[in-house]
């Protein structure tokens, strides 16, 4: 019988068939339909396109998987399996597997394994929870480029640095430092000089700007304030403020972390991946594939970087087949999850948002109040809508791009890394998505009332009653096992570090800042100035900040910077706060369009050559900024 010498045990353990009556006729079927096929030397098993008409068992001998430029992805060794993920879902293969000395492997048809999965749906659990284990370290590869964006990491290529830098940087901070214990004085002992009142500033500018290092930056200006404010005590006084950042704040930290978690569940799912094939099997147009794609991203507003890896994997591939540039796709999978994301109370942003702004205004509604006036958001919104359904006009890089396909060219630019690495993932289902979204909406807003009296969102509790909602859902549908729910819980804690630490130090410079008489001077400042035209106050704060947001190429951090300072001057001028709020965030949105930095990520999830990518999007991204300028003089103008 061929097959038998694939032994029953290995195809017994690899089904976690049992010796019961039944799953021993299992496997008698499934061992009967087993064939054996030979491969010579570099000879191709399968290649990149084809059907996928059965699944491979490797019984001798090694094969490589081959990425598009023919370098080796990996390895796979006698014991190993490969192709059942595209044989169950219909797919086209995803690599060239090519065998690396004689090849001896063991195949089972599609219709079988098709079977299989039906009579027997335990094994197409198995097979989620297998690719599930395999794509665990690419997950935590992602993580990374998440933490490049969230403050953990830089974009920039690694290189050491040297002694010497090492010692000039940090004798020169230390400089500073000695002089500000020497000559400032303290809040106790006299008004401090506006010279030492800026001085954390000035550090925070020049040595993000000398080492490109914002948060290193952040850190070493905080203590300097707190030098600045106790002298040699610094470190006690750093240890006071960090306990007082912390305190009441712990719902805050509690719903980022968590909602960190949410995301990273439905990622692991595969729920997602269902929009891929509905996309391929449905929508034949490329205005309706982008438009499909803009809709995803609006119902699943909750987390803008894993919406940007997630819809780009379930919706690039058909871009791709229907020659759109690169940067195309890429400006519109890239913009469109940030710009929503800040408008939304219920994304991974929106809470961070809410919990800062109610943190410094006492108030629970005022980020609601303050989306209405988020023109920067709106604005992009817009833009994307006309490029999706072929309305924008185009120039600059996006219409070279146009151009390069039309004729023929590449659909991405030059110097583009096409070595993805793409996987097969598991293909979930739609509603392993979107109901859990709705579950944490409305018991957040249920639970809130009941909890209130009146309506209210309480984010938390939805959180709390989603998460246990979402256990069920995956572990009984066998997505997932308990052991990998929970390990995804802390992956997704994991990927939200970044926000929490520039919160707690964001808060204990604002506070130092506040505390030296920073925010005082400078109210009286921006008051000889403006005099009675209130009104230039917003466009003001909105260029500001924009700037410190491409210069710190962060806006976790200005949020955390800014919003205190432009909350005080709000209430000094007696000016709305939503509008002044509007502007922060408006601001934080686009000086991250802005900044080079961002592009780094984009480029390495979306596939396509970062400074390409730029070239395209920032024409229109000033231009809407420029709007966005203007909107703030005309609101100001008219309240």
């Amino acid at each position: 019988m061929e097959g038998e010498t694939i032994t029953r045990d290995y195809i017994r353990n690899f089904f976690q068939l049992s010796d019961s009556e039944q799953d021993a006729s299992l496997l008698d079927y499934i061992m009967s339909h087993l064939k054996s096929e030979e491969y010579e030397h570099h000879s191709f098993i399968c290649r990149t396109g084809d059907e996928a008409n059965e699944m491979f068992f490797i019984e001798s001998g090694s094969i490589f998987v081959l990425d598009k430029d023919g370098e080796v992805n990996n390895e796979l060794q006698p014991g190993r399996y490969f192709g059942e993920y595209a044989a169950i879902t219909g797919d086209k293969r995803m690599a060239d597997i090519q065998a690396h000395g004689v090849v001896r492997v063991f195949t089972l048809d599609k219709e079988t394994l098709l079977y299989l999965t039906r009579q027997h749906p335990e094994i197409y659990g198995l097979f989620l929870r297998n690719i599930y284990t395999q794509s665990s370290e690419k997950y935590r590869k992602l993580v990374k480029l998440l933490n490049i964006n969230r403050g953990i990491d830089s974009g920039a290529p690694k290189k050491k640095m040297s002694m010497r830098h090492l010692v000039v940087n940090y004798s020169l901070v230390l400089l500073v430092f000695l002089a500000a214990i020497i000559f400032a004085s303290t809040p106790e002992s006299g008004q401090i000089h506006p010279f030492w009142l800026c001085s954390p500033v000035i550090l925070m500018v020049a040595y993000t700007i000398l080492t490109h290092h914002a948060h290193e930056a952040l850190i070493i200006s905080t203590m300097l304030v707190m030098i600045l404010l106790s002298r040699f005590h610094f470190m006690g006084k750093f240890t006071e403020y960090l306990h007082y950042a912390t305190s009441g704040v712990a719902d805050i930290i509690l719903i980022i972390l968590l909602m960190g978690s949410l995301t990273r569940l439905f990622s692991a799912s595969g729920s997602i991946n269902a929009l891929k094939d509905l996309v391929h099997r449905k929508i034949k147009s490329v205005n309706g594939t982008l438009f499909a794609g803009f809709l995803s991203m609006v119902l699943i507003a909750l987390d803008e970087y894993l919406s940007i890896m997630i819809n780009n994997a379930s919706f690039r591939p058909c871009l791709d087949e229907k020659n759109v540039p690169r940067e195309k796709s890429a400006i519109v999978m890239g913009m469109t999850p940030s710009a929503l994301c800040i408008l939304s109370p219920f994304s991974v942003m929106g809470i961070y948002l809410t919990g800062v702004i109610t943190l410094y205004t006492g108030e629970n509604g005022i980020f609601l109040e303050s989306i209405r006036y988020n023109y920067g958001a709106f604005f992009s919104i817009l833009f994307i809508l006309l490029l999706v359904i072929g309305k924008l006009p185009l120039f600059g890089g996006l219409k070279q791009a146009q151009i390069r396909v039309k004729e023929g060219g590449c659909i991405w630019p030059e110097g583009t890394d096409t070595n993805e690495g793409d996987e097969e993932q598991a293909l979930g289902r739609l509603f392993n998505l979107f109901l859990p979204v709705f579950v944490f909406i409305v018991s957040s807003i249920v639970m809130g009332t009941l909890a209130a009296g009146v309506f209210q969102v309480n984010v938390l509790y939805g959180m709390l009653i989603t998460l246990v909602f979402t256990f069920f859902l995956y572990c009984f549908q066998q997505y997932m096992t308990p052991d990998q729910f929970f390990k995804n819980i802390i992956y997704g804690i994991e990927s939200m570090i970044g926000p929490v630490v520039v919160f707690i130090i964001g808060k204990c410079f604002a506070y130092g800042m506040n505390d030296l008489g920073f925010t005082a001077w400078l109210d009286s400042i921006l008051h000889n100035f403006i005099g009675n035209q209130i009104w230039i106050l917003a466009p003001i704060i909105f260029i500001a900040c924009t700037l410190v947001a491409v210069l710190f190429n962060d806006f976790w951090a200005m949020y955390a910077i800014c919003i205190p300072i432009a909350v005080s001057l709000a209430a000094t001028f007696d000016k709305n706060i939503a509008i002044i709020i509007g502007a922060v965030c408006a601001a934080g949105f686009l000086g991250n369009e802005l900044a080079h930095g961002n592009i780094h990520f984009i480029g390495s999830v979306l596939g396509v050559n970062p400074t390409y990518y730029y070239r395209a999007k920032r024409p229109y991204i000033i231009i809407i900024t420029a709007l966005t300028f203007c909107a703030f003089i005309f609101t100001g103008l008219l309240t």
